[in-house]
């Protein structure tokens, strides 16, 4: 069976879903106890009776109420689109999308319609310090760290990971042969499907890396950017070098440095002004002309910031420290 031949059966209504189209609800094939517990756990002995990892399409049109595993799971969105609660987060998963989710992580998934095709890849938790990690390329990358931390019971499982990977050739590649040797079934497909994890592991950590890659690159451009222009720099005129709205600049880099862009440029004056007096014998106005102020008042709140010492201390200190230097 080549894989467009699956997509046309995992098209197909199965007979849950042709129940939960007609009467509008939940079959609960599981039998989670709901009425019971506000958010029950999927037992893992219905799944994994083939081998350690288990595949099976996720059932359309009835919302799947809130849950969690004893195991990890990937969801994978093969056509259409769904929107997932993710420990009470909106996640709204595309076509080619992948969300990683932790064990013991609530989840809660919206109704599919008719074109949406979510598919469900578990990993039974033991696996994953046995055959999938034995087999994988050595990393530090963010998908291996997730897992191990996964396998460890008594880390905090908490993590989801959503991959924007719907435009990752090598990506797809992979998950469609993943799913594919499941429905085939052919000899060895479970030692298979366990390679085709491991490779997936990599592939996925590649496009994180890449991607992190780029963002690092766009950070340095940006922050090389700011230390040039920052004496008399406003937010505005950043983002409009850089083709982004103001919100997304400073966004960007609260998350990436764990400074504002006021932050910043204050420090950026700081640090300017503390060189000026060490390599220059500039007066401290002129030095707050320099850095973009107007005033000197301005250059000692700045300075308040950072130190309990006046300018004029700190130059004092500076000059004693050169001078002993010297003997």
């Amino acid at each position: 069976m080549e894989f467009s031949e699956l997509e046309i059966i995992l098209q197909q209504e199965n007979e849950i879903e042709k129940i939960q189209r007609k009467e509008g609800y939940n079959v609960n094939d599981q039998n989670l106890p709901f009425e019971k517990v506000a958010v029950p756990k999927m037992p893992q002995e219905s799944f994994f009776k083939e081998g350690n990892i288990f595949i099976n399409k996720h059932h359309r049109y009835s919302v799947m109420p809130a849950h969690t595993h004893s195991f990890v799971e990937f969801n994978y969105m093969l056509s259409g689109s769904c929107i997932q609660y993710v420990n009470g987060k909106e996640i709204i998963l595309k076509q080619g999308e992948l969300l990683l989710l932790d064990k013991d992580i609530v989840q809660e998934i919206n109704s599919l319609n008719k074109d949406d095709i979510l598919i469900n890849i578990l990993l039974k938790d033991e696996s994953i310090t046995t055959e999938l990690i034995v087999n994988m390329v050595k990393s530090n990358g963010v998908v291996g760290e997730f897992l191990m931390n996964a396998s460890n019971q008594y880390s905090s499982h908490d993590s989801f990971l959503h991959f924007h990977c719907g435009e990752n050739e090598a990506v797809q590649s992979v998950l469609h042969r993943l799913i594919l040797e499941y429905y085939n079934k052919e000899n060895f497909y479970m030692r298979a499907i366990n390679l085709l994890m491991s490779l997936l592991i990599i592939e996925l950590t590649r496009s994180i890396e890449s991607q992190q890659e780029d963002e690092d690159e766009e950070l340095l451009q940006l922050l090389r950017y700011i230390e040039i222009h920052y004496p008399h720099l406003t937010l505005s005129e950043v983002s409009k070098e850089f083709g982004y709205n103001p919100n997304y600049i400073s966004n960007k880099l609260k998350k990436q440095t764990g400074r504002s862009f006021k932050e910043l440029t204050n420090y950026m004056r700081y640090q300017n002004s503390l060189e000026l007096m060490r390599e220059t014998n500039k007066s401290f106005l002129e030095i707050a002309y320099e850095v973009g102020y107007e005033n000197l008042s301005s250059l000692y709140k700045l300075f308040a910031k950072y130190t309990r010492d006046t300018p004029k201390e700190i130059r004092k200190m500076m000059e004693k420290s050169n001078f002993q230097g010297n003997e």
